[in-house]
């Protein structure tokens, strides 16, 4: 019966932590779940630490039935959203759940009832949480482990959520390729000579001036993404934030910024997959798995092209192309011979013709999923 099943507000530091540990126990039998470090995820839920909380609201819920947690959500005003596509809609994240509809009911219905007091009108999600940071529930892929920074979760979760009346609004994918299988076009060298005979320049992102550099692709990226669907412009602080957080891994001829004499018009943003030296850490750096992360950060075989753009002027020249074709060259010396590029929108063909042009496949979907506040509950139990 629904009277068994219980849904606390999370607003104490007990509660707080019985939030961040519950996908550890939800997950502990999967293989290819990767545990977040609990230090990170204690510092991503704290305003101190994340400034996307500074300008922007959250309320976070746990389901529970007695001592047992079996779910959790976070509602998400996301102001910054609202401003840009000037709409009132609200947003769902961090959802865990167990095999159960009442209880996936239970959370989203508190969470639609929180934004629905705040204003919201419709319900989209999973983001945690803006697009800008790990979004997309999976579809399909379950069988690989996720790359840095993207997202995974149980199989049922895409029948939980279609069941109570949310449909997809958008889908993305994540394409690999690896030194064995990437193609490049014959013309792509010719294409490179063009540029640099015209006044490109391809350069390597300088650590030393690592504020400068952030500024330069954070401007980048928000002219290039401007037109994506479910843009939100980063700023500057949560960009740099994020870039200290990946210093310590990241590498300078990983990330590539094309300039037009001397001015920037395009750059790609690389990392290794950090992933697989976090996941046998079981979310833990103390007292002694640094030492081994320190260890495993030299196994390490495989990168993420996280983002690329180039301003709407400079496209279709080549540029993207030449940005993979040096991003293979400098991974593959530095012993890494796969690569996930994602997120790539349903709707970004030209990326998408792009990634197929240098034989690169589709190995995870993730959608995007909606739901207006004013429908009837679809699915809940009554």
């Amino acid at each position: 019966m629904n009277s068994e099943l219980q849904i606390k507000k999370v607003a104490s530091p007990r509660l707080r932590r019985e939030f961040i540990l519950f996908p550890y126990r939800l997950y502990r039998d999967n293989p290819y779940w990767v545990p977040p470090l609990l230090s990170e995820e204690k510092k991503f839920l704290s305003e101190r630490y994340n400034p996307f909380l500074k300008n922007n609201r959250i309320e976070l819920f746990m389901c529970w039935r007695g001592n047992e947690t079996l779910g959790r959500i976070a509602a998400i005003l996301n102001l910054d959203h609202q401003r840009q596509h000037r709409d009132r809609c609200g947003f769902f994240g961090m959802f865990e759940c167990v095999d159960d509809p009442r209880v996936a009911a239970m959370l989203l219905r508190a969470a639609s009832d929180w934004l629905s007091a705040n204003g919201a009108d419709t319900l989209r999600g999973p983001t945690s949480f803006s697009l800008n940071s790990t979004s997309g529930l999976l579809i399909d892929g379950f069988s690989l482990p996720p790359a840095i920074l993207m997202a995974y979760n149980l199989p049922y979760y895409q029948a939980l959520l279609e069941k109570l009346g949310f449909i997809q609004v958008m889908r993305f994918f994540a394409y690999e390729v690896s030194n064995q299988t990437i193609k490049f076009p014959r013309v792509v060298d010719k294409l490179e000579k063009r540029l640099l005979d015209s006044g490109f320049r391809f350069r390597y992102m300088d650590f030393a001036q690592a504020e400068r550099d952030m500024a330069i692709i954070i401007d980048l990226f928000n002219q290039a993404w401007a037109d994506n669907w479910g843009f939100v412009p980063a700023t500057f602080e949560e960009g740099l934030d994020d870039f200290k957080k990946m210093k310590m891994f990241a590498k300078p001829d990983l990330v590539i910024i094309a300039e037009k004499n001397g001015r920037p018009v395009g750059f790609s943003f690389s990392l290794p997959d950090v992933n697989q030296a976090i996941q046998p850490l079981a979310g833990r750096l103390f007292p002694f798995n640094w030492l081994r992360l320190l260890r495993n950060l030299k196994k390490i075989d495989r990168i993420r092209v996280m983002l690329m753009g180039v301003a709407k002027e400079y496209r279709n020249l080549g540029i993207d192309l030449v940005f993979y074709k040096k991003t293979a060259e400098n991974a593959v010396r530095q012993g890494f011979f796969k690569a996930e590029m994602s997120w790539i929108l349903e709707s970004n063909e030209p990326m998408n013709r792009v990634l197929r042009h240098i034989n690169a496949h589709i190995t995870k979907t993730y959608a995007i999923y909606e739901k207006s506040l004013a429908q009837p509950e679809a699915g809940m139990p009554s």
